[in-house]
C-alpha cells in the first residue's frame, strides 16, 4: 500500500509522502506426505537398536528468493498387540530423524524422541494380514494402532530447508518398542535406508527398479512461507 503522510509544526505547516510497499507473508501447513494415500497397512515391526528412512520430495519450483518450505511435524503409527495393550505402561522412546538432503546423512540433521504414553493416545484395533512378516511371526497378529506425533516446528528454522528431496527416519531403543506399522510391499526401495545396528546406512535397492520395500507408516506435515497473492488460506504475518 502507499502511505502519505502530513506534519503539522508549530511555525509551519509541513507536508511529506513516504511511499513504499508493505507486503505480508502467507504460512500455510499442507500434508507432504501420507502413507495411507499410496498403501496399506501390512505389519508391525520394532527392530532394537535399528533405524529405518525414506527420501521424499518436495516441489519447490514455484518458490520465489525469499520464500520457503520445512517439515514442521511427523506422525507415526505406533502399534502395540492386544495381548500386551491392557499391562503396556508405556515408557519407551521413538526417535524421528529428518536430513535436509536425498540420503539419511549431512546437512540439515534434525531429531526429536518421544516417549510413548499409551493414555495421550487415541487407540483403535486392527487386524493385520496373514502374511505379515514380524507380527505374524510373533502370533500378534491383533494389534493396537495410534498416531503418535513429533513436533519439528520448533527446532527447524523458519528460514526453511534447501534440498527438494528430504529423508524421514524412524529409530528405536535396545527394546524396540513401541512396533510401528508397515505399510504394504509396494513402496520404493530406492528410496529406503536402513541402518541394521552399527551406525551405517545401507540403501535397499541402487538401481530403482520395482516397488516392493515396505516403508513405515508416516504422515509428514510440511509449511510454506510465500509472499501473499491476496489468496492465502493460512496466516498472515508481516515480512
Amino acid at each position: 500500500m502507499r502511505v502519505y503522510c502530513v506534519l503539522l509544526g508549530f511555525s509551519a505547516l509541513g507536508a511529506c509522502s513516504s511511499d513504499y510497499s508493505i507486503g505480508q507473508m502467507c504460512v500455510a501447513a499442507d500434508a507432504g506426505f501420507d502413507t495411507e494415500e499410496v498403501s496399506t497397512l501390512q505389519d508391525a515391526a520394532g527392530y532394537p537398536g535399528n533405524r529405518d528412512a525414506v527420501v521424499l520430495d518436495f516441489d519447490d519450483s514455484q518458490l520465489l528468493e525469499d520464500e520457503s518450505w520445512r517439515v514442521t511435524k511427523v506422525e507415526l503409527l505406533a502399534m502395540v498387540p492386544d495381548w500386551a495393550f491392557d499391562s503396556y505402561e508405556g515408557g519407551d522412546t521413538l526417535r524421528v530423524e529428518i536430513w535436509d538432503a536425498e540420503k539419511p546423512e549431512g546437512k540439515g540433521h534434525w531429531s526429536v524422541d518421544v516417549p510413548i504414553n499409551p493414555e495421550m493416545l487415541d487407540w483403535e484395533g486392527v487386524a493385520l494380514s496373514n502374511d505379515a512378516y514380524w507380527a505374524g511371526a510373533r502370533d500378534e497378529l491383533q494389534q493396537q494402532r495410534a498416531w503418535m506425533s513429533f513436533d519439528f516446528s520448533e527446532i527447524i528454522p523458519e528460514a526453511g530447508m534447501t534440498s527438494n528431496r528430504y529423508t524421514v527416519g524412524v529409530g528405536w531403543s535396545q527394546k524396540g518398542l513401541p512396533t510401528v506399522g508397515y505399510s504394504n510391499f509396494n513402496l520404493a526401495c530406492s528410496g529406503n535406508f536402513t541402518d541394521y545396528g552399527d551406525g551405517q546406512w545401507t540403501l535397499n535397492s541402487a538401481d530403482g527398479d520395482g516397488d516392493v520395500c515396505s516403508w513405515p507408516m508416516m504422515r509428514v506435515r510440511v509449511e510454506t512461507r510465500t509472499v501473499d497473492d491476496g489468496t492465502c488460506s493460512g496466516t498472515l504475518e508481516p515480512i
